[in-house]
């Protein structure tokens, strides 16, 4: 009786753990498609690869994807756009490709299980966000936006940014929403243009991608 109850025991356990360390998905998914700056030449610095994209109006933050680094000029949310302006860039003679980058499956473990909402919250604002910047960024190069609706828009982000970081105080976004809110801050120091949309965009996207969660 002893041994069969030990098993029992042992069994119980085994199926404690199982469903305790079990997490939950997150409902979420996003597809980015970067225009990246492609370079041979390891020697050349990123921060020069930054300012020679900007001088064409890209964004040329350097996103970290798959365990590369890569020097972006836009987002987009399509393979077509994306492949129209790498095209106009390759004729400029900017050797520029098309990352596709997806999002990761999103698993919240079960210790921070009650952050799962929450979470989700997070990152459909996030691609929203990511999405008034793209607009505004074309909105300047077309003329559609003037400096005051740039500013409207980068006011909008930035408000519903610091919601984020007011409702995640302490968890695996908080560094993230800091680091945002920075960024729109440099934007904010300045004339809002193009290139630094587009620069906040990918930043945003950058979080999607990238947030370590927990």
């Amino acid at each position: 009786m002893i041994a069969v109850a030990a098993v029992v025991t042992v069994t119980c356990a085994v199926i404690l753990t199982a469903v305790c360390s079990a997490g939950k998905k997150l409902n979420f998914s996003a597809v980015f498609y970067f225009v990246c700056y492609s370079v041979e030449d390891n020697a050349v610095s990123a921060d020069s690869l930054s300012s020679a994209l900007e001088s064409f109006g890209g964004a040329g933050y350097v996103l970290e994807y798959g365990g590369e680094f890569y020097v972006t000029a836009s987002c987009y949310y399509s393979q077509s756009d994306a492949d129209k302006v790498k095209g106009s860039l390759l004729k400029k003679g900017l050797n520029c490709s098309t990352l596709k980058a997806e999002s990761k499956s999103y698993e919240v473990s079960s210790i921070f299980g009650g952050n799962a909402q929450l979470y989700e919250g997070n990152l459909n604002t996030l691609f929203s966000l990511s999405e008034m910047c793209y607009e505004c960024a074309n909105g300047l190069d077309t003329g559609e936006y003037g400096a005051e609706k740039a500013k409207s828009a980068l006011d909008g982000v930035k408000s519903a940014l610091k919601g984020l970081e007011r409702a995640n105080p302490s968890n695996c976004f908080s560094g993230e929403l800091k680091r945002l809110c920075a960024e729109c801050e440099s934007v904010e120091s300045g004339h809002v243009r193009a290139f630094s949309m587009r620069k906040l965009q990918i930043a945003i996207a950058d979080t999607i991608l990238n947030v370590d969660i927990a």
